[in-house]
């Protein structure tokens, strides 16, 4: 019993290797591959966003985010995104967007409807979890379903949130 105790011992620590450094070099290349890419995707969207011009793009999740923080922070500690939704049975927006409260477990919720708004009715919502507050709107074009999600670590949010807002603002569909 001892001996395969050992050997498991052995064979497992013989397993842990740090990771491989990742050269500033070969971080700057895929930074910029990312920075095409997700101006492919930019490209791509039925909708344009002015951005401040401290904020950046970011690819994630199969959309474009754009953020403040500066390049190896994490990103998803301050992030904007706007995204159509891609539904293959579409209910009404009404039901869309009030079934979107039921999909957030956060410590609180806020949530209010803003009627003939610049893109006709909306839902907001505000969330908190214990450490991220996010500043969620959901909006119809053209019988689509969009999102727009500012969400940020709670110490920071109140600082770009005027900048998320302009995002939000600027938003026009091609």
């Amino acid at each position: 019993m001892r001996k395969i105790t050992l050997l498991l011992l052995t064979l497992v620590l013989s397993n842990c290797k740090s990771t491989k450094m990742v050269s500033n070099e070969t971080r700057n290349l895929i930074n910029s591959q990312n920075l095409i890419e997700a101006q492919d995707w930019i490209n791509a969207q039925n909708f344009t966003v002015d951005t401040p011009d401290n904020w950046r793009p970011v690819k994630h999740h199969g959309y474009v985010g754009y953020t403040p923080i500066k390049k190896g922070n994490n990103h998803f500690d301050n992030m904007v995104s706007v995204f159509q939704f891609q539904l293959k049975k579409k209910p009404s927006f009404k039901k869309f967007a009030l079934a979107r409260k039921k999909d957030n477990y956060y410590s609180s919720q806020d949530f209010q409807l803003v009627e003939n708004s610049k893109f006709g009715d909306t839902y907001i919502y505000i969330t908190e979890s214990r450490s991220y507050k996010e500043y969620k709107v959901y909006f119809e074009h053209n019988g689509e379903y969009y999102n727009y999600n500012y969400s940020s670590l709670k110490a920071s949010y109140e600082s770009h949130y005027e900048e998320a807002m302009s995002i939000l603002k600027s938003i026009k569909f091609k």
